[in-house]
Protein backbone atom coordinates (compact mmCIF):
# COMPACT_ATOMS: atom_id res chain seq x y z
CA UNK A 1 0.00 0.00 0.00
CA UNK A 2 1.41 3.41 -0.95
CA UNK A 3 0.16 6.98 -0.75
CA UNK A 4 -0.57 8.35 -4.21
CA UNK A 5 -1.82 11.81 -3.28
CA UNK A 6 -2.74 13.92 -0.28
CA UNK A 7 -5.15 16.85 -0.07
CA UNK A 8 -5.57 19.20 2.91
CA UNK A 9 -8.24 21.82 3.50
CA UNK A 10 -8.20 24.27 6.40
CA UNK A 11 -5.58 22.17 8.20
CA UNK A 12 -3.02 24.10 10.28
CA UNK A 13 -1.60 26.84 8.05
CA UNK A 14 -2.84 25.28 4.81
CA UNK A 15 -6.03 26.76 3.33
CA UNK A 16 -5.90 24.18 0.58
CA UNK A 17 -3.04 22.04 -0.62
CA UNK A 18 -2.57 18.96 -2.76
CA UNK A 19 0.50 17.04 -3.78
CA UNK A 20 1.29 13.77 -5.52
CA UNK A 21 3.75 11.58 -3.66
CA UNK A 22 6.75 9.68 -4.97
CA UNK A 23 6.39 5.93 -4.51
CA UNK A 24 9.76 5.65 -2.71
CA UNK A 25 11.14 8.76 -1.01
CA UNK A 26 9.66 12.23 -0.54
CA UNK A 27 11.94 14.95 0.79
CA UNK A 28 10.00 17.94 2.15
CA UNK A 29 12.13 20.97 3.00
CA UNK A 30 11.56 24.54 4.12
CA UNK A 31 12.11 26.97 6.96
CA UNK A 32 10.84 26.38 10.47
CA UNK A 33 7.11 27.15 10.65
CA UNK A 34 6.58 26.65 6.92
CA UNK A 35 4.33 23.62 7.39
CA UNK A 36 6.67 20.67 6.75
CA UNK A 37 5.71 18.84 9.92
CA UNK A 38 2.04 19.59 9.32
CA UNK A 39 2.15 17.48 6.15
CA UNK A 40 3.47 14.52 8.14
CA UNK A 41 0.86 15.25 10.79
CA UNK A 42 -1.93 15.05 8.20
CA UNK A 43 -0.75 11.63 6.97
CA UNK A 44 -0.43 10.41 10.55
CA UNK A 45 -3.92 11.73 11.39
CA UNK A 46 -5.47 9.79 8.53
CA UNK A 47 -3.90 6.58 9.81
CA UNK A 48 -4.43 7.07 13.55
CA UNK A 49 -7.31 9.54 13.98
CA UNK A 50 -5.16 11.73 16.21
CA UNK A 51 -2.23 14.12 16.04
CA UNK A 52 1.27 13.43 17.30
CA UNK A 53 1.69 17.13 18.14
CA UNK A 54 -1.45 18.12 20.03
CA UNK A 55 -4.24 16.39 21.93
CA UNK A 56 -6.61 19.26 21.07
CA UNK A 57 -8.05 18.78 17.61
CA UNK A 58 -9.25 22.41 17.55
CA UNK A 59 -5.63 23.50 17.13
CA UNK A 60 -5.47 21.68 13.81
CA UNK A 61 -8.36 23.68 12.32
CA UNK A 62 -7.26 26.77 10.45
CA UNK A 63 -8.02 30.04 12.23
CA UNK A 64 -11.67 31.16 11.98
CA UNK A 65 -12.72 27.95 10.19
CA UNK A 66 -15.16 25.33 11.50
CA UNK A 67 -13.47 22.10 10.42
CA UNK A 68 -10.57 20.59 8.53
CA UNK A 69 -10.66 18.00 5.75
CA UNK A 70 -8.04 15.41 4.79
CA UNK A 71 -8.25 13.29 1.67
CA UNK A 72 -5.85 10.70 0.34
CA UNK A 73 -5.63 8.16 -2.43
CA UNK A 74 -3.73 5.00 -1.60
CA UNK A 75 -3.05 1.98 -3.77
CA UNK A 76 -1.78 -1.55 -3.76
CA UNK A 77 -0.99 -3.68 -6.79
CA UNK A 78 -4.66 -4.38 -7.46
CA UNK A 79 -6.84 -1.53 -6.20
CA UNK A 80 -6.99 2.18 -5.43
CA UNK A 81 -8.71 3.45 -2.29
CA UNK A 82 -10.06 6.91 -1.49
CA UNK A 83 -9.89 7.99 2.17
CA UNK A 84 -11.68 11.11 3.41
CA UNK A 85 -11.73 12.53 6.94
CA UNK A 86 -13.39 15.63 8.35
CA UNK A 87 -13.26 16.86 11.95
CA UNK A 88 -15.00 19.94 13.33
CA UNK A 89 -14.61 22.07 16.44
CA UNK A 90 -17.14 19.93 18.33
CA UNK A 91 -14.95 16.85 17.64
CA UNK A 92 -17.48 15.26 15.30
CA UNK A 93 -15.62 12.90 13.00
CA UNK A 94 -16.80 12.02 9.49
CA UNK A 95 -15.06 9.22 7.59
CA UNK A 96 -15.48 8.04 4.02
CA UNK A 97 -13.80 5.06 2.41
CA UNK A 98 -14.42 4.85 -1.34
CA UNK A 99 -17.41 7.18 -0.80
CA UNK A 100 -18.96 4.85 1.82
CA UNK A 101 -19.59 6.34 5.27
CA UNK A 102 -20.07 3.08 7.19
CA UNK A 103 -16.37 2.79 8.05
CA UNK A 104 -14.20 3.05 11.14
CA UNK A 105 -10.78 4.42 11.99
CA UNK A 106 -9.55 0.83 12.20
CA UNK A 107 -10.32 0.52 8.47
CA UNK A 108 -8.11 3.53 7.74
CA UNK A 109 -5.37 2.18 10.01
CA UNK A 110 -5.42 -1.17 8.22
CA UNK A 111 -4.96 0.55 4.85
CA UNK A 112 -2.24 2.95 6.03
CA UNK A 113 0.47 1.33 8.14
CA UNK A 114 2.19 4.52 9.28
CA UNK A 115 5.20 4.82 11.58
CA UNK A 116 6.68 8.07 12.81
CA UNK A 117 10.13 9.22 13.89
CA UNK A 118 10.42 12.66 15.47
CA UNK A 119 12.85 14.21 17.96
CA UNK A 120 10.29 13.07 20.57
CA UNK A 121 10.58 9.40 19.58
CA UNK A 122 13.22 8.76 22.25
CA UNK A 123 10.19 7.93 24.42
CA UNK A 124 10.60 4.44 23.02
CA UNK A 125 13.63 4.15 25.29
CA UNK A 126 12.98 6.61 28.11
CA UNK A 127 9.18 6.45 28.30
CA UNK A 128 7.06 3.85 30.04
CA UNK A 129 5.97 0.40 28.82
CA UNK A 130 2.97 1.96 27.03
CA UNK A 131 5.31 3.58 24.48
CA UNK A 132 6.92 0.25 23.65
CA UNK A 133 3.59 -1.61 23.54
CA UNK A 134 2.30 0.91 21.02
CA UNK A 135 5.43 0.31 18.95
CA UNK A 136 5.27 -3.48 18.70
CA UNK A 137 1.46 -3.77 18.75
CA UNK A 138 1.34 -1.58 15.66
CA UNK A 139 3.38 -4.27 13.92
CA UNK A 140 1.32 -7.14 15.34
CA UNK A 141 -1.87 -5.38 14.14
CA UNK A 142 -0.64 -5.32 10.55
CA UNK A 143 1.02 -8.75 10.49
CA UNK A 144 -1.32 -10.96 12.55
CA UNK A 145 -4.89 -10.84 11.09
CA UNK A 146 -6.58 -12.04 14.30
CA UNK A 147 -4.82 -9.63 16.65
CA UNK A 148 -7.30 -6.74 16.51
CA UNK A 149 -10.34 -8.93 17.20
CA UNK A 150 -8.63 -10.72 20.10
CA UNK A 151 -7.41 -7.42 21.53
CA UNK A 152 -10.91 -5.91 21.41
CA UNK A 153 -12.34 -8.96 23.17
CA UNK A 154 -9.62 -8.85 25.80
CA UNK A 155 -10.14 -5.12 26.39
CA UNK A 156 -13.85 -5.67 27.02
CA UNK A 157 -13.17 -8.49 29.49
CA UNK A 158 -10.50 -6.44 31.28
CA UNK A 159 -12.89 -3.49 31.54
CA UNK A 160 -15.54 -5.77 33.03
CA UNK A 161 -13.10 -7.24 35.55
CA UNK A 162 -11.85 -3.80 36.61
CA UNK A 163 -15.44 -2.63 37.08
CA UNK A 164 -16.15 -5.64 39.28
CA UNK A 165 -13.09 -4.89 41.41
CA UNK A 166 -14.76 -1.65 42.48
CA UNK A 167 -17.99 -3.46 43.44
CA UNK A 168 -17.11 -6.84 44.94
CA UNK A 169 -15.39 -7.77 48.16
CA UNK A 170 -14.89 -11.49 47.56
CA UNK A 171 -13.56 -13.68 44.77
CA UNK A 172 -16.81 -15.27 43.62
CA UNK A 173 -18.21 -17.08 40.58
CA UNK A 174 -18.36 -13.86 38.58
CA UNK A 175 -14.63 -13.32 38.95
CA UNK A 176 -13.96 -16.97 38.19
CA UNK A 177 -15.94 -16.67 34.94
CA UNK A 178 -14.31 -13.42 33.79
CA UNK A 179 -10.84 -14.62 34.75
CA UNK A 180 -11.26 -17.71 32.59
CA UNK A 181 -12.14 -15.44 29.65
CA UNK A 182 -9.29 -13.06 30.42
CA UNK A 183 -6.69 -15.83 30.70
CA UNK A 184 -7.71 -17.46 27.43
CA UNK A 185 -7.52 -14.16 25.53
CA UNK A 186 -4.30 -13.12 27.31
CA UNK A 187 -2.59 -16.32 26.20
CA UNK A 188 -3.71 -15.77 22.61
CA UNK A 189 -2.34 -12.22 22.63
CA UNK A 190 0.95 -13.37 24.12
CA UNK A 191 1.31 -16.03 21.43
CA UNK A 192 0.68 -13.50 18.63
CA UNK A 193 3.12 -11.04 20.17
CA UNK A 194 5.83 -13.67 20.66
CA UNK A 195 5.57 -14.76 17.04
CA UNK A 196 5.77 -11.18 15.84
CA UNK A 197 8.74 -10.25 18.05
CA UNK A 198 10.56 -13.27 16.60
CA UNK A 199 9.98 -11.90 13.08
CA UNK A 200 11.05 -8.42 14.20
CA UNK A 201 14.24 -9.68 15.85
CA UNK A 202 15.16 -11.60 12.68
CA UNK A 203 14.58 -8.57 10.43
CA UNK A 204 16.43 -6.27 12.84
CA UNK A 205 19.53 -8.49 12.96
CA UNK A 206 19.52 -8.79 9.18
CA UNK A 207 19.37 -5.00 8.88
CA UNK A 208 22.19 -4.23 11.36
CA UNK A 209 24.49 -7.03 10.22
CA UNK A 210 27.99 -5.59 10.14
CA UNK A 211 27.31 -3.08 12.93
CA UNK A 212 28.92 -4.81 15.91
CA UNK A 213 27.32 -2.42 18.40
CA UNK A 214 23.72 -2.70 17.28
CA UNK A 215 24.01 -6.42 16.46
CA UNK A 216 24.45 -7.03 20.19
CA UNK A 217 21.07 -5.46 21.03
CA UNK A 218 18.38 -8.01 21.89
CA UNK A 219 14.59 -7.63 21.94
CA UNK A 220 13.05 -9.35 24.96
CA UNK A 221 9.26 -9.43 25.29
CA UNK A 222 7.93 -9.32 28.83
CA UNK A 223 4.45 -10.82 28.94
CA UNK A 224 2.92 -8.72 31.72
CA UNK A 225 3.20 -11.39 34.40
CA UNK A 226 6.10 -13.07 36.27
CA UNK A 227 8.33 -15.52 34.40
CA UNK A 228 7.24 -18.32 36.74
CA UNK A 229 3.82 -18.25 35.05
CA UNK A 230 4.20 -20.91 32.38
CA UNK A 231 0.61 -21.85 31.53
CA UNK A 232 -2.93 -20.42 31.41
CA UNK A 233 -3.65 -22.29 34.65
CA UNK A 234 -0.71 -20.53 36.32
CA UNK A 235 -2.02 -17.14 35.19
CA UNK A 236 -5.53 -17.96 36.41
CA UNK A 237 -4.11 -18.89 39.81
CA UNK A 238 -2.04 -15.69 39.93
CA UNK A 239 -5.13 -13.54 39.27
CA UNK A 240 -7.03 -15.30 42.03
CA UNK A 241 -4.13 -15.01 44.49
CA UNK A 242 -3.77 -11.28 43.80
CA UNK A 243 -7.47 -10.50 43.96
CA UNK A 244 -7.29 -8.58 47.25
CA UNK A 245 -4.40 -6.42 46.05
CA UNK A 246 -6.14 -5.80 42.71
CA UNK A 247 -9.24 -4.75 44.64
CA UNK A 248 -7.24 -2.26 46.75
CA UNK A 249 -5.55 -0.84 43.65
CA UNK A 250 -8.79 -0.77 41.67
CA UNK A 251 -7.34 -2.41 38.56
CA UNK A 252 -5.89 -5.69 37.30
CA UNK A 253 -2.14 -5.78 37.83
CA UNK A 254 -1.22 -8.74 35.60
CA UNK A 255 -2.01 -9.33 31.96
CA UNK A 256 -1.00 -8.34 28.41
CA UNK A 257 -2.06 -4.75 29.17
CA UNK A 258 1.19 -4.63 31.23
CA UNK A 259 3.50 -6.14 28.60
CA UNK A 260 6.81 -4.49 27.78
CA UNK A 261 9.71 -4.82 25.36
CA UNK A 262 13.15 -4.72 26.96
CA UNK A 263 15.97 -3.59 24.69
CA UNK A 264 19.28 -4.78 26.07
CA UNK A 265 22.92 -4.91 25.05
CA UNK A 266 24.82 -7.56 26.98
CA UNK A 267 21.91 -7.71 29.45
CA UNK A 268 22.12 -3.97 30.17
CA UNK A 269 19.27 -1.69 29.08
CA UNK A 270 20.31 0.27 26.01
CA UNK A 271 19.53 3.71 27.43
CA UNK A 272 22.24 3.16 30.04
CA UNK A 273 25.01 2.00 27.69
CA UNK A 274 24.42 3.79 24.37
CA UNK A 275 24.97 7.48 23.64
CA UNK A 276 22.09 9.62 22.44
CA UNK A 277 23.44 9.50 18.89
CA UNK A 278 23.72 5.70 19.04
CA UNK A 279 20.18 5.49 20.42
CA UNK A 280 18.87 7.51 17.50
CA UNK A 281 20.51 5.12 15.02
CA UNK A 282 19.01 2.23 17.00
CA UNK A 283 15.61 3.93 16.83
CA UNK A 284 15.84 4.12 13.05
CA UNK A 285 16.91 0.48 12.85
CA UNK A 286 13.95 -0.66 14.97
CA UNK A 287 11.41 1.36 12.99
CA UNK A 288 12.85 0.31 9.63
CA UNK A 289 12.96 -3.35 10.71
CA UNK A 290 9.29 -3.10 11.69
CA UNK A 291 8.39 -1.53 8.35
CA UNK A 292 10.20 -4.36 6.57
CA UNK A 293 8.33 -7.02 8.56
CA UNK A 294 4.99 -5.38 7.71
CA UNK A 295 5.99 -4.95 4.07
CA UNK A 296 7.06 -8.57 3.64
CA UNK A 297 3.98 -9.98 5.37
CA UNK A 298 1.49 -9.15 2.63
CA UNK A 299 0.39 -6.55 0.10
CA UNK A 300 0.87 -3.55 2.38
CA UNK A 301 3.62 -1.06 1.73
CA UNK A 302 4.16 0.78 5.02
CA UNK A 303 4.82 4.50 5.29
CA UNK A 304 7.64 5.89 7.39
CA UNK A 305 7.41 9.56 8.40
CA UNK A 306 10.66 11.15 9.56
CA UNK A 307 10.56 14.67 10.98
CA UNK A 308 13.87 16.56 11.10
CA UNK A 309 16.03 13.57 10.19
CA UNK A 310 19.35 15.38 10.53
CA UNK A 311 18.73 16.36 14.16
CA UNK A 312 21.37 14.97 16.55
CA UNK A 313 23.09 12.88 13.87
CA UNK A 314 26.70 13.32 12.83
CA UNK A 315 27.83 12.55 9.27
CA UNK A 316 28.73 8.94 10.05
CA UNK A 317 25.41 8.23 11.78
CA UNK A 318 23.50 9.92 8.96
CA UNK A 319 25.22 7.66 6.44
CA UNK A 320 24.37 4.60 8.54
CA UNK A 321 20.70 5.63 8.72
CA UNK A 322 20.53 6.06 4.95
CA UNK A 323 22.20 2.69 4.44
CA UNK A 324 19.25 1.27 6.37
CA UNK A 325 16.73 3.41 4.47
CA UNK A 326 18.12 2.15 1.18
CA UNK A 327 17.05 -1.34 2.31
CA UNK A 328 13.57 -0.36 3.43
CA UNK A 329 10.39 -1.88 2.07
CA UNK A 330 8.44 1.36 2.56
CA UNK A 331 7.39 4.69 1.19
CA UNK A 332 9.30 7.37 3.10
CA UNK A 333 8.50 11.02 3.87
CA UNK A 334 11.38 13.09 5.29
CA UNK A 335 11.42 16.71 6.45
CA UNK A 336 14.50 18.92 6.67
CA UNK A 337 15.23 22.63 6.85
CA UNK A 338 17.75 22.42 4.02
CA UNK A 339 17.47 19.88 1.21
CA UNK A 340 21.26 19.56 1.16
CA UNK A 341 21.13 17.93 4.60
CA UNK A 342 19.47 14.89 3.08
CA UNK A 343 19.45 14.88 -0.74
CA UNK A 344 23.11 13.76 -1.23
CA UNK A 345 22.27 10.48 0.52
CA UNK A 346 19.29 9.59 -1.72
CA UNK A 347 19.70 8.68 -5.41
CA UNK A 348 17.75 11.11 -7.59
CA UNK A 349 15.91 8.22 -9.22
CA UNK A 350 14.45 7.17 -5.86
CA UNK A 351 13.14 10.51 -4.61
CA UNK A 352 11.12 13.65 -5.24
CA UNK A 353 11.79 16.92 -3.44
CA UNK A 354 9.11 19.37 -2.32
CA UNK A 355 9.65 22.92 -1.08
CA UNK A 356 7.12 24.25 1.45
CA UNK A 357 6.70 27.99 1.95
CA UNK A 358 3.80 30.24 3.05
CA UNK A 359 1.31 27.38 3.07
CA UNK A 360 2.18 26.24 -0.43
CA UNK A 361 4.13 23.24 -1.72
CA UNK A 362 6.22 23.13 -4.88
CA UNK A 363 7.85 20.12 -6.51
CA UNK A 364 11.50 20.79 -7.32
CA UNK A 365 14.39 18.93 -8.95
CA UNK A 366 17.21 20.80 -7.23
Amino acid sequence: MSLISLQLKQFRNFSELQFNAHAQCNLIFGENGSGKTSLLEAIYYLAHGRSFRSSRHQRLIQYEQEHFVLHAKVADAEQTFSLGLQRDKQAELLLRLNAASNCKLADFAALLPVQLITPDSFKLFFGGPKERRQYFDMGVFHVEPTFYTVWLQFSRVLKQRNALLKQSRAYDQQFDYWDQQLVSLAWQLQSLREHYIGLLQHEYLKLVEGNSLLAEVSLQLQAGWPERVQSPADLKQLLEQNFQQDMRQGFTQYGPQKADLKLRRKQLVVEEVLSRGQLKVLLFALKIAQNNVIGSSGKKQPLLLIDDLASELDASSTQTVFNYLNNINSQVFITAINADQVSPFIPASRRQMFHVEHGQITSTDR
